[in-house]
């Protein structure tokens, strides 16, 4: 989790998921379209220390950004095994409050030699002014997470949308608040 700095664009000063970014191409229109490609792209920038691969700042001067050869050692360790790393779409909606399309994925490393091999190099970059782990074991922690006020709105909505998919999935490392749909 992250407080967000006051330097970004939205949810300045609010608490979100990591990673947070939008969806953009970047050289390749078709590939760069890629749910997936933006999932890895900001997870990268956010946690694993790769500059900012963003063409609304300046001009993207690179062929192929997202080349194997330009990954971080994280990213590239955990793209070498397709086993280690799984993403999904856990929701996706319109934003009433903001007026954006919003789309909250799950991201779960399933290779617990990541942790070791590469938990002391993950960082949160500029837009973070704090970053804050917490335990899918601890679900009287997270159930406390979800009630703070500070939240940013589409934050709590993939907080909530990705704990519940991560509980659905289960496994040894995973005790979490059971998380209901409910309409008025």
């Amino acid at each position: 989790m992250q407080e967000r700095s006051g330097h970004v664009v939205n949810a300045a000063r609010r608490l979100a998921v990591i990673p947070k970014g939008f969806h953009q191409p970047i050289n390749d229109y078709r590939a760069d379209t890629q749910i997936g490609a933006t999932l890895r792209r900001e997870m990268e920038e956010e946690l694993f220390g790769r500059n900012d691969v963003d063409n609304t700042v300046s001009d993207q001067r690179s062929a192929d950004p997202m080349h194997p050869s330009r990954l971080s050692e994280p990213m590239s360790w955990l793209m070498a095994a397709p086993d280690r790393l799984r993403m999904e779409c856990t929701g996706f909606g319109l934003n009433l409050v903001s007026g954006n399309f919003e789309f909250a994925g799950l991201i779960v490393i399933h290779d617990d030699e990541f942790w070791t091999r590469y938990g002391g190099r993950i960082e949160a970059n500029w837009e973070a002014t704090t970053l804050r782990q917490f335990s899918s074991l601890d679900s009287d922690h997270l159930a406390d997470l979800v009630q703070d006020v500070a939240w940013s709105n589409e934050g709590l909505f993939a907080l909530l949308q990705g704990l519940r998919r991560l509980r659905e999935l289960g496994g040894p490392r995973v005790n979490l608040p059971a998380i209901e749909w409910e309409t008025y």
